[in-house]
Order: C-alpha cells, then sequence, then structure tokens
C-alpha cells in the first residue's frame, strides 16, 4: 500500500428526503436543486487540493454529486463501487422518525439508544455497513500508485463508520457523530499489521454554504 493515502469523504448533496427527515437507506431519490448547487460549490472548493480520483457509491444522489464535482476538478467518470452504497433500512426506508415511531416504536428506541447493536426490521446492522467498508479499503485498488488525494461520495450511514473507526471509537457512537449533507471530512488510509489503518489527521472542513 501507499505510505498514507489522503482520504476527501464527502457526504451527497440534498435530496427531497433529505430535507423532509425519510430515511433514504437504498432507495433512490435524485438530487434537488439545492443539492445540486451544493454539489457545484464543493467543486469549486476542491479546485488546487490534489484531487486525482473520485469514487461513488451507485445510488444516485451520491453518483450525481460525484459526477458534478469530478466535472468541475476536470477528472475523469467517478469510479462506482457498491460497497459505498447507504446503510439499508428496511422497512423504515421512505418514512420519518414520526411514521416509524407509530409502527415500531420498541425497535425505533432501541435504535437510537444502542445502535451497535439493533437494526431496523429487514435492515442492515452497523456491523455489516463496517465489514464492507472494511473490504473496500482493504482492496487492491489502493496498492496502485496515487499521487494526490482520493475523493469518494458516500451517505450518512458509511460516513460515520468510517470517522468511528480512524478515531478508534465504538459503533454505540454512531448518532453522535454529525454528518451533514455536502460536508467534507479528511482521512487517511495507511497500512498497518496485516491490513490497513484510518487515520483522522488533518481538520475537517465544514458544510458546503449557499450563496
Amino acid at each position: 500500500m501507499n505510505p498514507r493515502i489522503p482520504l476527501l469523504l464527502i457526504r451527497h448533496g440534498h435530496t427531497e428526503w433529505s430535507r423532509s427527515g425519510r430515511y433514504q437507506g437504498r432507495c433512490d431519490p435524485p438530487l434537488v436543486s439545492e443539492g445540486r448547487d451544493q454539489a457545484r460549490q464543493l467543486g469549486q472548493r476542491l479546485k488546487g487540493q490534489s484531487v486525482v480520483s473520485v469514487l461513488t457509491s451507485p445510488l444516485r444522489r451520491a453518483s450525481e454529486t460525484a459526477s458534478i464535482v469530478a466535472e468541475s476538478l476536470g477528472l475523469g467518470v467517478p469510479l462506482v463501487d457498491p460497497r459505498l452504497a447507504e446503510m439499508a433500512y428496511g422497512q423504515w426506508e421512505g418514512m420519518t422518525q414520526a411514521e416509524i415511531r407509530l409502527r415500531w416504536p420498541d425497535q425505533l428506541r432501541q435504535w437510537k439508544l444502542l445502535p451497535d447493536s439493533a437494526a431496523p426490521p429487514a435492515g442492515e446492522t452497523l456491523v455489516k455497513v463496517r465489514e464492507r467498508l472494511n473490504e473496500f479499503f482493504a482492496d487492491p485498488l489502493w496498492h496502485q500508485p496515487i499521487a494526490g488525494r482520493v475523493l469518494i461520495v458516500s451517505h450518512l450511514g458509511p460516513i460515520r463508520v468510517a470517522l468511528l473507526q480512524a478515531a478508534q471509537q465504538p459503533l454505540s457512537l454512531f448518532r453522535q457523530i454529525p454528518v451533514p449533507t455536502a460536508s467534507v471530512h479528511h482521512l487517511m488510509l495507511g497500512s498497518s499489521r496485516g491490513g490497513f489503518k484510518l487515520y483522522k489527521k488533518l481538520q475537517e472542513q465544514k458544510p458546503c454554504a449557499l450563496q
């Protein structure tokens, strides 16, 4: 693996569901105009930061964000990786917390209090999210020469898990990590005994503010 690879983890821009507080999961709502504006402003902000490649979740809200940013930076088509997809929220997808509370009050309470040991009905656990992220960061693609920053466009769930891993914090703190739409998070990917290690070395940037 390269000595240490600087990563920029970006959450996608706004969708109608993110504005209305609906669990999106594997559902695929597109960006709204505000989300596309966020992506364009991200592209402008990241110019001059030596971004050499862009990877993205296959979900439309992430791939649209990635494509807009990549075009702004003069880069090629983003590489799509399904391991960057949002956590699957099962039967909760498309619903607000108020709607979920009416049908699954106990499960929602468990998810809020003990996210590391609970999961939405027919949904994915945080352990599973961490496993596929670990597979992604252990991929041989990271062993090729990389002479700059790699931009990764993903979602609230995977980014929170990556930030916790970099800070060596447990999954039980999942809900305490703020990841607004269009926010940028700086990590380093390096090697360790028998695999890889994520480091949280640089100060994070604030979310892209709309003008």
